[in-house]
């Protein structure tokens, strides 16, 4: 009897059990977009994933062609994400390649994200996913809900959602940590992947055949592009038209209108801001800061620093280097100091511009590098206060949209 029994457990111990089929590994495929900004093409993007049992590799590459005034700037960015196949990613790679390399890595891990790139190390929260992740998550699931950082953008991280509002419609909002709030409507096509997406910023990014994404295109000179019309006469007073919540900062003094937002203008303007510690007077330190940023970067907007310390150290740039470059200078001497970005009377239109407030121990006043300016006003009009950060650039950019038309008053 012992001796059947254990036979019959051995024999029953030999069957094999039903294997399951194992899930079946999705195809590979590759997406092409041509992106538009201001009615002209600005650039192409390419996206692919690769499927395994192991999990999907998505890569999404872009490279922008356009000019600034007449200087031609080319932009390649490539982004890698690895995630398993329930799409939980665990590595993130970034890089861009323009008159400089930037480059950094996002690597998951027990305690959350860490973040390695030009600017150093930090951490990011364990459950965001990169938003070139979210479209992927949306077609499984319909929609998405959750943290979100932007490789491309210094891995800036915020909260971010994706819902349907009509067939084949989606609307996506994303609040970054610093408070600016960008949106897009996404079209799906056939493949529940986007066919057309509209930001916010006025960039347009449309599905187009791979032929098509290998065409040469007549580059466009942005500055012109995303330039806002002046109308009227000359003053030192604006009308201003769009959702604007502006800032109390020096040279501006903003009151509602019938007709919009009246703004005054002037460099006498000291604005509104919190005081700043008393001490003794430091606008002659500031005024040789700012002649010193003034003196040693050579205009150039083709030139773009990767960070305050890398414009500190920069012998050409745009309006950011030379802000970013006075903000680094002036943080080593202890002087309070942030950024604007607004737009810059620029004679019968506003074009984009940044510079800087400073506090003198007595007041704030405005700091125009690029001009040299102290105190700077008459001719600024700024949209959003912030850090001398990727955090703080991105949430200035986010508020230039919100100004739709401008006119003399």
């Amino acid at each position: 009897m012992h001796r059947t029994l254990v036979v019959l457990l051995a024999a029953c111990a030999a069957t094999p059990a039903p294997r399951a089929e194992p899930p079946e590994v999705p195809h590979d495929t590759e997406r092409h977009f041509a992106i538009w900004l201001g009615g002209a093409q600005v650039g192409t993007a390419d996206e692919t994933e690769q499927w395994s049992p192991a999990g999907v590799v998505v890569r999404r590459s872009e490279a922008m062609h356009f000019l600034r005034g007449d200087v031609p700037i080319a932009i390649a960015t490539e982004i890698e994400i690895t995630a398993d196949p329930a799409l939980a990613p665990s590595r993130v790679t970034w890089q861009e390649q323009s008159q400089q390399l930037r480059h950094g890595e996002a690597v998951r891990g027990p305690a959350g994200w860490t973040v390695t790139d030009d600017t150093g190390v930090r951490q990011l929260p364990g459950g965001a996913i990169p938003a070139e992740l979210a479209p992927l998550v949306v077609r499984r699931d319909g929609r998405f809900a959750g943290g979100v950082f932007l490789p491309a953008r210094g891995f800036v991280a915020g909260a971010g959602r994706i819902d349907p509002v009509a067939p084949r419609r989606l609307v996506a909002r994303l609040v970054l940590d610093a408070g600016a709030v960008a949106e897009a409507t996404i079209d799906l096509g056939d493949d529940g992947m986007p066919a057309r997406v509209v930001d916010g910023e006025g960039v347009i990014a449309t599905r187009i055949s791979a032929a098509a994404a290998a065409a040469a295109f007549t580059p466009v000179d942005l500055i012109a592009a995303t330039a806002i019309p002046l109308t009227g006469a000359p003053s030192h007073r604006l009308i201003l038209e769009g959702e604007l919540a502006l800032p109390p900062v020096p040279g501006q003094a903003p009151r509602p209108a019938a007709d919009g937002i009246e703004l005054e203008l002037s460099p006498r303007l000291a604005g509104d801001l919190p005081p700043g510690p008393a001490g003794a007077d430091r606008t002659r330190e500031i005024v040789s800061l700012v002649a010193r940023v003034h003196r040693s970067i050579a205009p150039d907007l083709g030139a773009s620093p990767s960070s305050a310390r890398a414009a500190a150290a920069a012998a050409t740039g745009d309006c950011t280097t030379f802000a970013l470059a006075y903000a680094a200078l002036a943080a080593g001497r202890a002087i309070p100091t942030r950024l604007v970005t607004g737009f810059r009377v620029d004679g019968d239109r506003l074009v984009r511009h940044r510079w800087a407030v400073s506090w003198t121990g007595r007041t704030w006043i405005a700091v125009d590098a690029a001009f040299g300016a102290v105190p700077a006003g008459g001719d600024l009009v700024g949209l959003a206060i912030h850090d001398a950060d990727d955090l703080g650039l991105v949430t200035g950019e986010a508020a230039l949209t919100r100004l739709h038309a401008a006119a003399w008053r």
